[in-house]
């Protein structure tokens, strides 16, 4: 018993020295983009319409929380659940991670989160897993609504080649692909988890759930362009932007796509002067990052005030997870 409590005890400490090591390592990387090219987008956003920018802050506010909340749904599929308020705070917190090179960093930290409010591992890692999928999934849907414009304003070959993973990932939501990939984390973890996997159909509506997220991202980083060009088109540089972000996503090495993602956003954008393109690259991305770091902080002070993220609650509802499991 003594055992136990010590091995408990041990657990806490390390998650949340592990915790505390990838937030710091994330608000690191996080301070470093809004302040690299700071001087540039004051140069490049000089004469910029506030009134446009102003919507494009809003839009990408609702576009980062509607990315959350579908969460909650993947949740519910695999066996777990998840308030609300509590869901959107998690969400980002968890997600500063994703500015840590590495894919990984997002996963572990909603993950985890999200097991210290009570959810079952599989489940609240899963959740995490198959929301990460369906979000992309559904971005790619955006961008093939676009391609009619994206192949007439630039290179057709990076949307073409986005569209082509779509098919591969909806074949891998069946629940045949899903077992098996469940099994071989099994195999590799050298344990069972209880986890229920969802039907097709149920995995496919969660992608479309993503779909108004993404329409809000597009928006926004058009409104940028707005703000620089009367006459930015709204299909095409709301496609483009939709299509660097799953860029940026493929290449899980780069910390949030830092870089690929502008990239892709000027070569898709081809009717956009290049100039306005690459300040208009640059200006969204500082946005969302200025958004993920406000929601992280408020999400903390809010978790904390509920006694979670390492406190007295926390580590007691740490503690019941652990006894659970």
């Amino acid at each position: 018993m003594v055992d136990d409590s010590r091995s408990r005890g041990g657990a806490k400490v390390a998650s949340g020295v592990v915790g505390l090591l990838v937030g710091g390592i994330a608000a690191a990387f996080v301070v470093r983009t809004l302040l690299r090219d700071r001087a540039e987008i004051g140069e490049a956003l000089t004469g910029a319409s506030a009134a446009w920018l102003a919507l494009a802050l809003s839009l990408a506010v609702v576009g980062m929380t509607a990315i959350a909340l579908p969460w909650r749904r993947a949740l519910k599929l695999l066996g777990g659940d998840l308030p609300t308020t509590q869901l959107v705070a998690r969400y980002y917190v968890g997600e500063i991670g994703k500015y840590v090179p590495g894919g990984v960093w997002p996963i572990l930290g909603r993950g985890e989160l999200a097991r210290r409010h009570g959810v079952r591992r599989g489940a609240a890692y899963g959740s995490v897993a198959l929301s990460l999928v369906a979000l992309y999934l559904g971005a790619m849907f955006v961008v093939g609504a676009g391609l009619p414009a994206l192949l007439s304003g630039g290179d057709g070959a990076g949307p073409i080649g986005v569209l082509i993973l779509l098919p591969v990932g909806l074949v891998a939501l069946h629940p045949a692909v899903l077992g098996w990939a469940l099994r071989l984390v099994e195999r590799v973890a050298k344990r069972r988890f209880e986890l229920a996997l969802p039907s097709w159909r149920q995995s496919v509506t969660l992608v479309g759930l993503y779909v108004p997220a993404w329409l809000a991202i597009g928006g926004a980083t058009w409104a940028v362009a707005r703000s620089l060009d009367p006459g930015a088109d709204v299909v095409e540089v709301g496609a483009a932007a939709v299509l660097s972000w799953v860029v940026g996503f493929v290449l899980v090495p780069v910390p949030g796509g830092v870089g690929v993602r502008e990239a892709a956003f000027v070569a898709a954008a081809g009717s956009l002067d290049p100039a306005i393109a690459a300040a208009t690259a640059v200006a969204a991305r500082v946005l969302f990052v200025a958004v993920d770091a406000v929601g992280a902080v408020l999400g903390s002070l809010a978790l904390r005030s509920g006694g979670d993220l390492g406190g007295p609650g926390g580590a007691g509802q740490l503690e019941r997870t652990l006894d659970v499991e």
